[in-house]
């Protein structure tokens, strides 16, 4: 082999090794950031009585936060959050014979506010309308907020801020 042929690899495996290199920095980066975020949520293995709350959906019924025997997401959202926006139709992506998902809208003016986010974003499932005691007791601090609870209402995850269809899957699969 001529020394040109192993400068040349030894060039393509050093360009690997940093494009490794930075992918791990990158993702130890996100980490630590969604770790900041989530800081002051609820702690993972926090029991919730979520079987107390009964909200009202936006037909005006009466329904219960958590029916399931399956993990269930929570996600938090607000009418007016722009990363809201970006990030509700990434529900769609998860198996609901796998989780519940339970769509909570909190900080609105009005039904109608939730109602036009809700059209805008061709969300067909239902939405419950949120209220303080709520947000207080999940400690919501932004939008959009995210928990996953197990079948006894503990907290198994917790996020806040965007999350794609992947992060989404993959905090589904990592829960249940």
């Amino acid at each position: 082999m001529s020394n040109q042929n192993k400068k040349h690899r030894k060039f393509k495996v050093s360009k690997w090794l940093t494009l490794l290199r930075d992918i791990v920095v990158l993702v130890a980066v996100f980490f630590a950031i969604n770790s900041w975020q989530s800081r002051n949520l609820l702690d993972v293995d926090t029991h919730v009585e979520l079987s107390e709350h009964l909200l009202v959906g936006m037909d005006g019924e009466v329904n219960a936060v958590y029916e399931s025997n399956k993990p269930t997401l929570i996600y938090f959202f607000a009418p007016w959050c722009s990363v809201c926006s970006l990030s509700i139709g990434n529900l769609e992506y998860l198996d609901t014979d796998k989780v519940n998902i339970v769509r909570i809208a909190l900080d609105y003016s009005n039904v109608e506010e939730v109602r036009s986010f809700a059209d805008k974003h061709h969300i067909s499932s239902q939405i419950l309308l949120g209220h303080n005691e709520l947000k207080q007791q999940f400690k919501i601090q932004g939008y959009p907020t995210y928990y996953i609870m197990d079948q006894d209402q503990k907290v198994l995850a917790k996020s806040f801020g965007y999350s794609s269809a992947l992060g989404l899957k993959l905090r589904q699969f990592f829960s249940g």
